[in-house]
C-alpha cells in the first residue's frame, strides 16, 4: 500500500487533548510510522471529562456516531473509540464502510495472541460501574473464559492523564503482581500513559498491553489487510440516507 494511512482517533471526553493529550502522543509514537498518521478528532458537543457510566456512554455515543460518518467523507481510513467503554462503536460500524475499532477490543484482541488468560488493571473505585461494564464488554467480544481478573486500583481516571503519583505507579505494579500470582494471569491490559508502562514492562515477566497503542495497531492492520466489519453483521440503517443528509450538511 503506497499511500499512507490516516486514522482518525476519537476522543469522547471536553478537554481530551489538554488532559491526555501529551501522554497519548508519546504512547502512539511508539507505533506510528512515516507511513500511518492518526488525528485525534475532538466532540464540540460534548461536556463531560471522562466516561465512567453507562449515562456517559449514553451521552457521547450520537456524537461518536456523527463523527464517525464525518470521518468517512473526510477520507480517513479507518476509525478508533479512544475510551475502554467504547461508547458508539456499533453505531459508528453500521454507518460507515470503513473500519471501526476500539481500546477494549484492540487490547483483548492483541492480549489473546500472546497469552491464554490476562488481567486488566483498571481506574476508578473498587466499587465502580465502569470494571462492571467492562466485564460486559469482554463478554460481548467472546472472551470472558480468558480473563483471569480485573484489578481495580482505586484512582480515579483523570488521575491517570498526567504524570502519575508514586504510589499510584506502585499500586499498579503490586496489582499486576497479584493479577499473575494469585489470578493467574499471562499477560496484563493496563491503563495510563508511558510512565506506568515503562515502569511496569520492565519489571513484569509478562506482555503489559497499551489499549490506547492496540487500537491503532488493530485499526491500521485491518486497512492494510483490507478488511473491515460485516455488513451482515453491522448492516447499514435503513434510513442510512436520511442520516448522512442530515449529520453531513450540518
Amino acid at each position: 500500500m503506497a499511500t499512507k494511512i490516516r486514522i482518525c482517533r476519537i476522543s469522547p471526553v471536553a478537554k481530551g487533548e489538554e488532559n491526555w493529550g501529551k501522554s497519548h502522543t508519546e504512547l502512539l509514537g511508539e507505533v506510528i510510522h512515516d507511513g500511518l498518521e492518526v488525528v485525534s478528532a475532538r466532540l464540540a458537543e460534548v461536556t463531560i471529562t471522562s466516561v465512567t457510566n453507562c449515562y456517559d456512554v449514553s451521552m457521547v455515543a450520537e456524537a461518536h456516531a456523527k463523527r464517525a460518518l464525518q470521518a468517512e467523507k473526510e477520507g480517513f481510513n479507518a476509525i478508533v473509540i479512544n475510551c475502554l467503554l467504547e461508547p458508539g462503536l456499533s453505531a459508528c460500524r453500521e454507518l460507515v464502510s470503513i473500519p471501526v475499532v476500539g481500546d477494549t477490543g484492540s487490547a483483548l484482541h492483541l492480549a489473546s495472541l500472546v497469552s491464554r488468560r490476562f488481567s486488566f488493571l483498571l481506574p476508578g473505585s473498587k466499587k465502580g460501574i465502569g470494571s462492571r461494564m467492562i466485564r460486559d464488554i469482554v463478554r460481548m467480544y467472546g472472551f470472558e473464559g480468558h480473563v483471569a481478573s480485573f484489578r481495580v486500583v482505586g484512582v480515579p481516571t483523570l488521575g491517570f492523564s498526567r504524570t502519575p503519583e508514586r504510589n499510584v505507579i506502585e499500586t499498579m505494579l503490586k496489582e499486576a503482581w497479584a493479577a499473575i500470582e494469585e489470578d493467574g494471569a499471562e499477560a496484563i491490559i493496563g491503563y495510563g500513559g508511558p510512565d506506568v508502562y515503562n515502569e511496569l514492562r520492565p519489571k513484569l515477566p509478562v506482555p503489559v498491553i497499551s489499549p490506547v497503542q492496540s487500537s491503532v495497531i488493530m485499526a491500521e492492520t485491518l486497512v492494510r489487510a483490507r478488511l473491515s466489519q460485516s455488513k451482515i453483521s453491522f448492516p447499514y440503517p435503513d434510513n442510512i440516507e436520511e442520516i448522512r443528509k442530515r449529520i453531513l450538511s450540518t
